[in-house]
């Protein structure tokens, strides 16, 4: 099954129920019932649909993207060099515009599919071709700080933009509480989807 056997649509057009939407977690799952529509009106970002050709009324997946941006020049140097790696050095920026793949989830009734996987590529194919409306160089994950969901994203060609935790709380300004992070950022350059690596 590939996300081609589905319907896609934006949240609200036409209104799909998310009553019985389930993909495991519960902050997900109310997010995507509960606010996703208030957030797109607000236009902090916009939610898409995988629905069934059969039962457009039934959710396989969802997500939502919003802009964003890599701030460089808050980064550790080793770090600005990964992160511009691809980047012509004549057009090395302070930051890099990105599109966050900020909520994702997949029906736990779709769940053996790889639907989640297909949709990283999806989002990554669409900001990297003709259809966007906008520059977007990077493809962002505030991924839960899980190992098999990093690896997950790792496989889809994501990479962690720090090295460590203690890179990234000082990025992010939290306190070390002696915790693990609760999520880790990852990122993708899309421009390797349009050409070849200039290294």
């Amino acid at each position: 099954m590939n996300l081609s056997d589905f319907s896609f649509s934006t949240l609200g057009n036409p209104i799909c129920d998310l009553s019985s939407f389930d993909c495991g977690r519960a902050d997900i799952n109310d997010f995507f019932r509960n606010d996703a529509l208030n957030y797109q009106q607000e236009l902090f970002g916009k939610t898409y649909l995988f629905t069934p050709r059969n039962d457009l009324n039934k959710v396989a997946a969802a997500f939502t993207v919003s802009n964003a941006s890599i701030f460089t020049r808050l980064l550790p140097n080793s770090r600005q060099k990964k992160v511009g790696y691809e980047v012509h050095h004549s057009k090395g920026q302070v930051n890099y515009p990105a599109v966050l793949l900020g909520r994702l989830g997949v029906d736990k009734t779709f769940s053996r599919h790889a639907l989640g996987s297909q949709i990283v590529e999806f989002v990554a194919q669409w900001f990297a071709g003709p259809d966007n409306k906008s520059g977007c160089r990077h493809l962002v994950v505030d991924a839960y700080n899980e190992d098999w969901l990093l690896n997950l994203y790792q496989r889809c060609g994501m990479k962690p933009i720090f090295s460590s935790e203690k890179q990234e709380r000082e990025y992010r300004q939290i306190k070390d509480n002696g915790k693990a992070l609760e999520t880790r950022l990852l990122y993708r350059d899309l421009i390797l989807l349009k050409r070849n690596s200039i290294r």
